[in-house]
């Protein structure tokens, strides 16, 4: 295999404590999310949020340690501190041979279960700012995504035109809108979708996004987060669908969604599904897609993976070289830091090498404007 440095297409920032306490407009200071230490007793590190549970947050940052019981009450005093600080990402890039890395939230993902628009709407707009300056200390090597609420589409809209100004590469939506909202079928989005096409901005949808609320509570129950963990894919699967469907990808086939750390070996699967019934029904049921929906996915929809032994062995069935993307989760549990190269030799064993060098490389590189050496 060649060697060469990869692109995680999924990375994430380890926010610093404070930040929305310090960012966010004075008006929301007193509800500012935030991060605290061992809560009611409970050890640790939290992420506390309005009118959600607290949430230990050391998975955030236990690459290469050892996750237990004892890491997660030491909290933040194992942190990685390229989490946060741009100088200390790059070196440990370096050493993961890493070029460029897609850089998501962390804590930012339970603000999406905010059911106060304005607030969520000034965290967002906090958050954005924090990532675009980090971004800017090496902006050839970090692809930022904005946090956008839609709980009003027109303010998602301009929020949205003001990332792009900041220079973030993309940005994140719910994976689902809450029950109480339109579906992303709805025409009240189109202006945002429009938006997001005519900015040349990649939407994600990432796990622990979604906005139905029986979602909210199961990181803090271990029955339902390995219920909710192995069954997750179907929520961001459930909306990509509605969007073919409802042809929102018809009306605008420049935008770009991508299912973030939702693994790849269901892409197969799913398009067969969906191409079949779509052959039997089309006649009796009226669709507004014009096209097979397994033509939109190798077009417009992307997908990232971390460890998917089983989508490596597939993928070509569903003839989707081009639009599926690896990451290295760093900082995260799940990372493969500082060993990234290593696992690559070994999972990708057996793989064409221009299929291995898109995957890990190119794909991204494309999605996201990087300009790797």
């Amino acid at each position: 295999m060649a060697s060469y440095k990869i692109i995680s297409a999924d990375s994430h920032m380890c926010e610093p404590p404070n930040l929305w306490v310090e960012r966010i407009e004075r008006r929301f200071r007193d509800r500012a999310p935030r991060v605290i230490k061992n809560p009611d007793g409970q050890k640790g590190s939290f992420f506390v949020c309005e009118n959600m549970p607290p949430l230990n947050i050391s998975g955030a940052f236990a690459a290469g340690k050892t996750f237990d019981k004892a890491f997660l009450e030491a909290g933040l005093d194992n942190a990685l501190p390229g989490g946060w600080d741009p100088a200390a990402r790059l070196k440990d890039m370096e050493l993961d041979g890493v070029e460029a890395e897609v850089l998501y939230t962390t804590c930012g993902f339970m603000l999406f279960g905010m059911e106060d628009a304005a607030l969520q709407e000034a965290c967002f707009r906090a958050y954005n700012n924090w990532l675009a300056e980090f971004c800017s200390y090496a902006p050839k090597q970090f692809a930022g995504l904005g946090l956008i609420s839609l709980f009003d589409p027109g303010q998602g809209k301009q929020e949205l035109e003001r990332c792009k100004k900041l220079g973030l590469r993309g940005a994140m939506i719910w994976a689902t809108p809450p029950e109480d909202l339109p579906p992303y079928s709805s025409a009240v989005y189109d202006p945002f979708w429009a938006t997001a096409e005519e900015l040349q901005l990649p939407l994600s949808l990432h796990l622990h996004t979604g906005g139905r609320k029986a979602g909210r509570h199961e990181l803090n129950n271990s029955v339902r987060l390995y219920v909710a963990s192995i069954t997750r894919p179907s929520e961001i699967q459930d909306s990509l669908l509605t969007l073919i469907f409802s042809g929102v990808l018809d009306r605008f086939p420049r935008l770009r969604l991508v299912s973030a750390e939702n693994d790849i070996a269901w892409v197969p699967h799913l398009l067969e599904r969906a191409d079949k019934y779509y052959r039997r029904w089309k006649q009796a049921y009226e669709v507004a897609n014009a096209r097979k929906p397994s033509e939109y996915f190798r077009q417009q929809l992307y997908a990232t993976f971390i460890d998917d032994p089983m989508g490596l062995k597939t993928y070509q069935l569903a003839d989707c070289t081009d639009t599926i993307m690896w990451s290295t989760d760093y900082p995260h549990q799940a990372a493969t830091w500082p060993h990234s190269q290593e696992v690559i030799a070994r999972d990708f064993q057996g793989l064409p090498e221009a299929d291995r060098r898109k995957i890990v490389r190119d794909n991204a590189a494309k999605l996201y404007g990087f300009t790797p050496a």
